[in-house]
């Protein structure tokens, strides 16, 4: 049985929104009309710096033992000792991006642990660095010149529409709207799924500038940390999402024990007590 890390996703999709949060700040001061690029770059240094600060003052590794606490309400003192000291950082990777492979421009990948409970509650199993990943078209939103409003939103490539139906499954719209006279008034970023809809879809919201499944940044991250998202094949991420040589940006969210630290990879819980049952018997 999984250990469901409840504490430590919100406490990242809490990072991701107060970077959101930053990035309009930044917007409105000092970036009017800015590209989806610089929107992206941007923002991942801001994600940078909350996560960096939640995790060198502790707060990553509190939540993270909060998690372990609420599932195992008796956990040693030693265990929590040998789970403590996770940490978390984000690394953009910054390379030319084409969609010659993706079909997007960003990727967006959480490697965490995995925690089970196994043999009846009496072990608990680490598995570090388990990857999810999600593939990511920015489109850039700019009021229309005309009476009725909405918004231009820039289409498809024909290669990202030629590879859009093998990528579909773990692909996504990144909305960015823009407001005001100088356009530096950032909405909150929206997200639209797609793994459901055909390109034709896809197309239709493009031009008609409606989206039927919205929703938030962190409501897109705890779906991801959850993995009820994106995909978790290694052979994807590593080629598709976040690969050495790539057409992708990707901003990768790291959660691991430095140094290699951290627990073995499996803890028996009551080692303790079969150890005293075992003297008992002996004598």
């Amino acid at each position: 049985m999984e250990i469901m890390l409840t504490t430590l996703g919100r406490l990242m999709t809490r990072c991701w929104d107060s970077a959101e949060s930053s990035l309009r700040i930044l917007v409105a001061q000092k970036h009017p009309s800015p590209p989806e690029e610089l929107i992206t770059a941007l923002f991942a240094g801001e994600f940078r710096t909350k996560v960096a600060k939640a995790s060198s003052n502790g707060e990553v590794e509190r939540a993270f033992l909060a998690d372990l606490q609420r599932a195992i309400p008796d956990l040693r003192l030693d265990i929590a000792q040998r789970a403590s000291g996770l940490v978390a950082r984000v690394n953009l990777h910054n390379r030319w991006h084409e969609g010659k492979v993706s079909a997007a421009d960003l990727g967006v990948v959480v490697t965490r642990p995995i925690v089970d409970l196994a043999f009846g509650g009496n072990r608990v199993e680490f598995h570090r660095n388990h990857a999810t990943g999600l593939l990511a078209q920015a489109k850039l939103g700019l009021r229309a010149k005309r009476a009725k409003g909405g918004r231009i939103w820039d289409r498809l490539t024909s290669q990202q529409e030629r590879l859009y139906p093998k990528r579909r499954r773990y692909y996504s719209l990144l909305l960015y709207r823009l407001n005001g006279p100088k356009a530096n008034e950032l909405e909150a970023f929206r997200w639209q799924l797609c793994s459901e809809f055909a390109l034709k879809k896809v197309k239709k919201w493009l031009l008609s500038d409606v989206f039927p499944g919205e929703i938030s940044s962190p409501e897109l991250l705890a779906k991801l940390f959850a993995r009820t998202i994106g995909t978790d094949n290694p052979k994807v991420i590593e080629t598709i999402i976040d690969p050495n040589a790539s057409d992708v940006h990707s901003i990768d969210l790291q959660i691991f024990w430095p140094d290699d630290g951290g627990p073995p990879p499996c803890v028996e819980l009551h080692h303790q007590q079969q150890e005293t049952q075992e003297v008992q018997i002996l004598h």
